[in-house]
């Protein structure tokens, strides 16, 4: 076995890494397996998503439950969600995360623990990751060539019609002139079709064109679930991935996160038992959807879930929780 001192290389970022303002830093994998960035713990667990699927309750059960987790926290003048997502990257401008450089987003983590210490992991939450094929771009271009094989992706995935009517009543509700969601998914969804119009029917990754309204567009297009997967699966092994779903999340809990602790830790036993998903009630309103909404959006997410389900169908080396026929997909929209 190398000596920790042989296991201790410095990182090297790829040459336009400079523009983002990142620094020669040093990474480091322990006996135990943790695996440490420039002093602090680094992520090699990632949820990925979807957004308003669960995620942050899911979150909490994982360093609430599961042995060897430890929380992010926040930096100065940060919300306090920024603890557990921390949205590295996922944005693209020079005066957001990306561009303070990955020194700076290590400092959300603790400090490395001793050599000799058990395994211990932290894990960034940022649920728009999922959607947005940058992210994946990126891990491969700022993490060590020795960390990407070791890393492991949760995905909890929702019903897309709940999800996009959860997405309107967090995010658009209390914009003016859209507190009347028939009316958004009418001009939503005649955004749309003018897109595929002019670009073809595919809408993920959203065109990146003056001719689209590219928040309108990602907003229905978070739910192409397949599209994102081939995607994630073209950059990193599929047995990287374990894939659940909020309706096999609710239904058992403990059996979802004793899963997710086994992919992560190669371990099932808790630290403590998974709690009841009380505040995923916060995304459970899709009940005050009507009828004539829920069946515009069953129509059109249906061949995209059915492709879903052909996807995970042919992809074996996925750990599903419980398995592909548990998560529901086939009662999605129904």
């Amino acid at each position: 076995m190398l000596s920790l001192a042989a296991a201790v290389t410095a990182w090297a970022p790829s040459p336009n890494a400079t523009t983002h303002g990142r620094a020669l830093i040093s990474h480091e994998f322990l006996r135990s397996g943790t695996f440490c960035m420039g002093g602090n713990l680094a992520p090699v667990a990632y949820l990925l998503g979807c957004q308003r699927c669960g995620t942050n309750s899911l979150y909490e059960d994982i360093v609430g439950s599961i042995k060897g987790a430890r929380r992010g926290h926040a930096l100065r003048g940060e919300p306090e969600f920024y603890e557990r997502e921390q949205h590295y990257f996922a944005k693209g401008s020079q005066t957001d995360s990306w561009g303070q450089g990955v020194a700076h987003y290590i400092d959300h983590f603790p400090s490395c623990p001793s050599p000799h210490g058990n395994y211990q992991f932290v894990i960034d939450a940022t649920p728009a990751y999922l959607r947005k094929p940058i992210v994946a771009d990126r891990m491969r271009e700022v993490l060590p060539g020795a960390a990407l094989p070791k890393l492991k992706f949760v995905v909890i995935l929702r019903d897309p019609t709940h999800r996009l009517y959860a997405y309107w009543d967090a995010f658009v509700l209390k914009g003016t002139g859209a507190n009347n969601f028939d009316r958004w998914l009418d001009a939503t969804m005649s955004s749309v079709h003018e897109c595929q119009k002019k670009h073809g029917d595919e809408l993920w990754p959203p065109p990146d064109t003056n001719a689209c309204d590219e928040d309108t567009i990602e907003g229905v297009a978070a739910g192409l679930y397949a599209h994102q997967l081939n995607y994630w699966f073209k950059k990193f092994e599929p047995k990287q991935f374990l894939i659940t779903s909020t309706t096999a999340y609710e239904e058992d809990t403990q059996k979802v996160v004793k899963d997710v602790s086994e992919f992560l830790t190669g371990t099932s036993a808790l630290d403590a038992p998974a709690r009841h998903p009380s505040n995923i009630d916060s995304i459970k309103v899709f009940e005050f959807m009507g009828h004539e909404a829920k069946s515009k959006l069953g129509k059109f997410y249906q061949p995209h879930n059915s492709q879903l389900l052909h996807v995970l169908n042919n992809e074996q080396k996925v750990t599903y929780s419980p398995s592909v026929k548990g998560l529901g997909i086939q009662l999605w929209s129904s």
